[in-house]
């Protein structure tokens, strides 16, 4: 289950309580997710109580949204190392917003930054249509230079998914660069991120029921 916004960590630690416990009485909800900014506006708001109550109704998860490296203050480390020596992981979802962080340097700062802090990239966004916030929106080529980019440079742990949420409700849909240029019979002709090109066979797979049968003559 995911709880989200508005904001839930503006509500008080007692309402969140509530929120939790009544979910806890379903029987098939296994993992309860928060999705919060306070970490970046508000990180104050991640006390030790709030924390310790949170790690009461485990496993909970918390994503987060930090969209620059100038956004991961002093105060914003403190309430990532509260939230994950409680045992809560979290996550990050940046979208992708021109002037702010659509270039590959940025991005690259900006996750490593966070796995400093506990926070593991999740999910990249491509901005969505808004009014007001054209100006914001980048080219899905931006994306796919910075995840490419992303892929040679830092360690897989900074590398998040790159999403464009399908229109009409359809869904998260990833986006990545081009490495399989071809499938011709039996092999595939890929690329690697320096941009060099190799085949490999494809094996089938093997049965191994099959393969395990004892050899009986």
């Amino acid at each position: 289950v995911l709880v989200t916004g508005g904001d839930p960590f503006t509500l008080s630690n007692q309402r969140l309580e509530w929120i939790l416990k009544e979910l806890r009485k379903i029987a098939h909800i296994e993992i309860v997710r928060f999705g919060t900014r306070t970490l970046v506006t508000m990180p104050q708001r991640i006390t030790d109580k709030l924390c310790t109550m949170l790690a009461k109704y485990h496993p909970v998860y918390v994503n987060t949204h930090f969209n620059h490296p100038q956004e991961i203050t002093l105060e914003a480390k403190k309430a990532a190392e509260r939230l994950a020596s409680a045992g809560i992981p979290i996550g990050n979802q940046a979208v992708l917003l021109n002037g702010i962080n659509n270039d590959k340097y940025v991005m690259r700062c900006l996750n490593q930054e966070l796995l400093k802090i506990r926070i593991r990239p999740y999910y990249l966004f491509h901005a969505k249509t808004v009014q007001g916030t054209s100006h914001f929106q980048t080219s899905v080529d931006d994306g796919i230079e910075v995840m490419e980019y992303l892929r040679g440079y830092t360690s897989g742990l900074a590398i998040p998914a790159y999403i464009i949420n399908a229109p009409g409700g359809k869904g998260k849909t990833p986006i990545l660069p081009e490495y399989v240029l071809a499938h011709e019979g039996n092999k595939f002709v890929i690329r690697t991120w320096e941009g060099e090109i190799f085949q490999i066979d494809n094996q089938p797979t093997k049965n191994l029921k099959e393969l395990l049968k004892p050899d009986i003559h």
